[in-house]
């Protein structure tokens, strides 16, 4: 069964302690990517698919917006174990944030996180309260940009306010994707809620991921 709020796979939660070296900040340049460039998971825990998890990208005058949807369940005979939904909206420009709204439902409890660009920096309003991150912020829903992972903190998607994360960036390996051999950069990395590696290909894009709750394996397989 799997363990009720720790389990997000794009969600990356609470203050963490440092597990790995420090990847030195603004390594890597926030490129937004083109509509070709959405993607597509299957969600996989013990060998089953239990969901789905996609990033759609769409340009508007300037603007890139990135919608990110995760629909997971986990049911033993007609018993639900675990439902979790989860659906953003994120507004980008000049690649930074200027707005998030995010509705998130698990087990019937509903959270909504929202925010926008100030001059201040960015503002986030949450059940938890309005908290201010920074201007250049990236939030737990930005898994399709390496450059995610070489952040101190973000703002959390699903919760609110800021967490920390905690990664390493290994060298290049062959990986299968989509029944094809590609070359792909794994980043193991390990915040309150998750821990595993996640790849990218030459181009930036996420192509895999694999992470380990509670010594379950949660796999993403990404579609052809």
């Amino acid at each position: 069964m799997l363990p009720r709020r720790r389990f997000l796979a794009a969600g990356l939660g609470g203050a963490v302690g440092l597990a790995f070296p420090d990847i030195a900040p603004a390594a890597t340049a926030i490129v937004m990517p083109l509509a070709a460039a959405d993607r597509r998971f299957s969600v996989l825990y013990e060998g089953d698919k239990i969901g789905t998890h996609t990033v759609l990208y769409s340009l508007e005058t300037g603007e890139t917006r990135v919608t990110t949807d995760v629909s997971l369940l986990v049911k033993v005979a007609f018993f639900t174990l675990f439902k979790f939904t989860h659906r953003s909206s994120e507004t980008w420009r000049d690649g930074r944030l200027v707005s998030l709204r995010s509705v998130t439902v698990e087990h019937g409890d509903t959270l909504l996180v929202e925010g926008r660009a100030t001059p201040q920096g960015f503002r986030v309003e949450s059940k938890g309260g309005p908290f201010i991150a920074s201007a250049a912020t990236l939030t737990s829903n930005s898994l399709w940009t390496p450059a995610v992972l070489e952040q101190e903190t973000v703002v959390d998607a699903q919760h609110g306010g800021v967490i920390g994360i905690s990664a390493r960036k290994f060298a290049e390996e062959p990986i299968a994707v989509a029944g094809r051999t590609i070359p792909a950069t794994r980043y193991a990395f390990i915040t309150p809620y998750l821990a595993g590696s996640i790849w990218y290909d030459r181009a930036s894009l996420w192509v895999r991921g694999e992470f380990e709750i509670d010594g379950s394996k949660i796999q993403y397989q990404l579609g052809a």
